[in-house]
């Protein structure tokens, strides 16, 4: 049952509304996230780790660039919609709360908005 702990709970595909997002201690996935510039996204954060396991018991999902700043509680999910800049280009998000928070690559993704 171990194996397959990540299969529960986990959303089926994304919707025209929102895209799901996992943030678990591999850090995200989809590693990149396609946004639109000046349009909102509304992204569905999903994970399966446990509390034990994550600082304060939530991932976070940040970008000083951007503002943003999105907790997610263990074994859970939410979905949030945020405001994306007009200007076109690649934005670093990191989780700060669980594996080395934001000095380990692995818990970095990358924020994608095009034109």
């Amino acid at each position: 049952m171990l194996g397959f702990g990540d299969f529960f709970g986990r959303p089926d595909a994304a919707t025209a509304e929102s895209q799901p997002v996992r943030m678990s201690m591999a850090g995200f996935e989809p590693a990149v996230i396609l946004a639109r510039a000046g349009e909102p996204l509304s992204i569905e954060l999903w994970t399966t780790d446990a509390a034990p396991h994550l600082e304060g018991g939530v991932h976070t999902l940040i970008s000083d660039q951007l503002g943003i700043y999105e907790e997610l509680r263990a074994e859970s999910r939410r979905t949030v919609t945020l405001s994306m800049p007009t200007t076109p280009g690649d934005y670093d998000i990191y989780c700060d709360t669980c594996c080395g928070g934001k000095q380990s690559p692995t818990m970095h993704g990358i924020l994608r908005v095009a034109a």
